[in-house]
């Protein structure tokens, strides 16, 4: 089902924080020249559940499936006179966070945007929290954002915190935040923590930050630096702390995929900073591809997008 129009994937269950996540997903359609596709999932019930009377789950799969299609379709109607942007709506049943990767990858979407509830929230039944959030975070094939909250400017990220360990994953990091800060016009902020008081450590840590401003600025966009200890403070609340601080408008994260026996997996940091920030939070994977047919003369001008970075600028 792939064409040439780009497509943003919103996942809808109708509580807050995705009819948030729908309101930023206006600008960004907009931005991308993306069409938005709106997605309910039917969560299917155990396998025992359905034994013991068959007839009556499936009449109640088909009057929820016609339930929340009309309201979809309402939802798409309103955002679409609101927002002028052409809006789809899907229902599919099963697993909430299986059936938004295979949408996402059935209709090659360029991004995810979807809400997060809070972990106090976790039993709640149907709706998009948490497993099922980390689950689309750790697999998407494109960039997902997760939103918590409603925030004065939508969709507008005109500060963009990028948190940095400098590891093996800082350069693919670092061109993502390129790519996203010369599409947006916005200012990037760089932050990196330093755990240890070793002059050589703060030394070294300070070049590298420095090489990550130089390509960052070298490539046409704005960028603060800063390096700050951790004092025993988790490194998460310290990157919440300093977006409240810059009063950011979005988190950058890399979500640094490691195989375990069964599955991958989120790092802490990153599930505590997807989890306590009140930002949206920009998840990439090392692998995710993002590649919208925009009209760069439009959203960027200068080219600045189509620049690459000179691997001599980055530490591995």
């Amino acid at each position: 089902m792939k064409t040439g129009r780009n497509k943003i994937l919103v996942a809808i269950d109708f509580e807050e924080q995705s009819i948030n996540a729908l309101e930023h997903s206006f600008e960004i359609a907009r931005l991308f020249d993306a069409d938005l596709l709106l997605l309910y999932v039917i969560e299917v019930c155990n396998v025992f559940g359905k034994l013991r009377s068959p007839e009556e789950y499936l009449k109640k799969v088909i009057q929820e499936a016609r339930e929340k299609f009309d309201e979809l379709e309402q939802l798409a109607g309103v955002v679409t006179s609101k927002a002028s942007v052409k809006t789809n709506v899907l229902i599919e049943k099963g697993k909430p966070y299986e059936k938004i990767i295979e949408t996402a990858i059935e209709n090659d979407v360029i991004m995810i945007v979807m809400g997060k509830n809070s972990i106090s929230s976790i039993n709640k039944r149907n709706k998009y929290i948490g497993t099922n959030t980390m689950n689309v975070v750790r697999e998407a094939e494109c960039p997902v954002i997760t939103i918590k909250e409603h925030t004065k400017n939508p969709g507008k990220f005109e500060k963009i915190l990028l948190p940095l360990d400098f590891t093996r994953q800082t350069k693919k990091q670092v061109q993502k935040a390129i790519e996203f800060g010369g599409y947006f016009g916005a200012k990037i902020y760089v932050l990196s923590v330093l755990t240890s008081d070793n002059k050589v450590s703060r030394l070294l840590k300070q070049v590298q930050i420095n090489q990550v401003k130089n390509a960052i600025l070298k490539n046409g966009v704005k960028c603060h630096t800063e390096v700050v200890h951790a004092q025993d403070k988790l490194v998460s609340d310290l990157v919440v702390s300093y977006s409240k601080k810059i009063d950011a408008d979005l988190i950058i994260i890399m979500t640094q995929q490691k195989k375990s026996f069964v599955n991958f997996y989120v790092g802490s940091n990153a599930q505590e900073i997807i989890f306590n920030s009140r930002l949206p939070v920009l998840s990439i994977i090392p692998t995710a591809e993002f590649k919208p047919g925009v009209v760069t003369s439009m959203v960027d001008p200068l080219g600045l997008i189509k620049k690459r970075i000179d691997d001599d600028n980055f530490i591995e």
